[in-house]
C-alpha cells in the first residue's frame, strides 16, 4: 500500500514537472520623465521629511503612466505602459506598485501585476508579479529592474525591465 502510495506521489510529481511551462520573457525600456510639461509621473502627496539627494521627501507618493518601450530612446516602439504609483522611503529605495498594460502583439490588452521594493543603489533589483488580467490573470514571476539614466536634479529616469511571467494554470 505504502509503496503504490509513493508511486502514486513520485508520479504526479514527474508530470507536473513535465508540463511546467516556461516563462513569457519581455524586455521593456521604461521612461519615468517627472519634469517638463508633459510629465509621465506626478507626484500627488508630498512626504514631511526632505531627502539629501534629489528632489524628493521621504513619504512622497508619485503616480505614473510611463511609456514601456524597445529600446532606450523615446521614440523607440511603444510595447505598453507601466501604470501605478511608487512611494519614496529615502533617497536609496522606493516602492512600487503598478500594472504593465501590453498596448500590441500577441498579449495586447493584458496586464502584468508589479509589486516590490526597489533598492535603488543595486545594479539588478527584483520585484515580483503578483498577478495580471487577460492571459495573465493569477500570473507569477519576477522583474529584473535596472536604471539605464537617471537625472538626480529632477528624478527623470530610463529603467530597464526583463520580466519573467508564469501564465496560471487554469
Amino acid at each position: 500500500m505504502a509503496s503504490q502510495l509513493l508511486s502514486l506521489i513520485f508520479l504526479s510529481l514527474t508530470l507536473s514537472l513535465a508540463t511546467a511551462k516556461k516563462p513569457v520573457h519581455f524586455h521593456f525600456y521604461q521612461h519615468k520623465t517627472v519634469s517638463g510639461p508633459n510629465p509621465s509621473a506626478v507626484k500627488v502627496a508630498k512626504g514631511p521629511i526632505p531627502l539629501p539627494v534629489g528632489p524628493y521627501s521621504f513619504g512622497d507618493i508619485i503616480v505614473l503612466d510611463d511609456p514601456l518601450t524597445s529600446g532606450p530612446e523615446p521614440n523607440s516602439s511603444l510595447l505598453g505602459r507601466a501604470q501605478g504609483l511608487y512611494s519614496v522611503m529615502n533617497s536609496l529605495t522606493v516602492t512600487w506598485v503598478f500594472n504593465i498594460v501590453l498596448t500590441c502583439g500577441e498579449y495586447n490588452g493584458s496586464t502584468i501585476a508589479i509589486m516590490g521594493r526597489d533598492d535603488i543603489p543595486l545594479p539588478v533589483r527584483e520585484l515580483s508579479v503578483v498577478g495580471g488580467s487577460g492571459a495573465f490573470r493569477m500570473a507569477r514571476g519576477y522583474v529584473l529592474l535596472k536604471t539605464y539614466s537617471v537625472d538626480i536634479t529632477n528624478g527623470d529616469a530610463e529603467l530597464e525591465l526583463d520580466v519573467y511571467v508564469y501564465p496560471a494554470e487554469l
